[in-house]
């Protein structure tokens, strides 16, 4: 069997390729979008995307108008990030999708233990009364109010999680009424 000749392109240009080949401009530049943590403006993005900043600057609009993006208005022009909605609600479909409801549940007791030792050990109810007592110079207590901060981000996305396993958007467990919640407020929910 003959051997066949070795390959000697570049994978870098081969794997922007493909993609460009399995994806839409769209997709693409949705994809960058979603990897961008400060504001890109949309000749950045579009490179990043490998889509012309025409293409790039229609799509992040309609992204910014479907709440994926954060805009700025920077002057020079309007500059795009992800919006922070979406991080949380990819984080929270992430921790629905690979932990039960009891392991949730669990993470939530273990999540407020750690909160109240905090609590307890710096004698504040929340980072930010922590913060107002500290000296600038206090690298432990610092580093405290920031491990503090992201025990109750984590306890706020983790319940979200957790109420994902009783949403019922579409009422089939209850009665019609019950599906529209705490919104249903016509004269037809009024007692007579």
């Amino acid at each position: 069997m003959p051997e066949e000749p070795l390959w000697e392109g570049n994978v870098n240009d081969a794997v922007v390729d493909e993609w460009k080949a399995e994806t839409s401009p769209f997709d693409r530049v949705k994809e960058v979008l979603l990897e961008t943590t400060s504001y890109q403006y949309a000749k950045s993005i579009a490179k990043r995307a490998r889509v012309s900043e025409p293409s790039a600057r229609k799509h992040l609009n309609t992204l910014a108008e479907a709440g994926y993006a954060d805009t700025d208005d920077a002057g020079k022009g309007t500059r795009y990030k992800r919006s922070r909605e979406t991080v949380a609600m990819s984080r929270i479909q992430e921790l629905h999708s690979e932990l039960t409801k009891d392991e949730l549940v669990d993470g939530i007791r273990d999540l407020k233990s750690q909160i109240r030792q905090f609590q307890d050990e710096y004698d504040a109810i929340d980072p930010d009364e922590l913060a107002v007592e500290l000296e600038a110079d206090d690298g432990d207590g610092w580093t405290a109010v920031s491990r503090w901060r992201a025990l109750e981000e984590n306890l706020k996305l983790a319940q979200a999680a957790l109420s994902l396993y009783d949403f019922d958007p579409d009422g089939e467990s209850g009665s019609a009424s019950d599906s529209r919640g705490s919104f249903a407020n016509d004269a037809g929910d009024l007692p007579a």
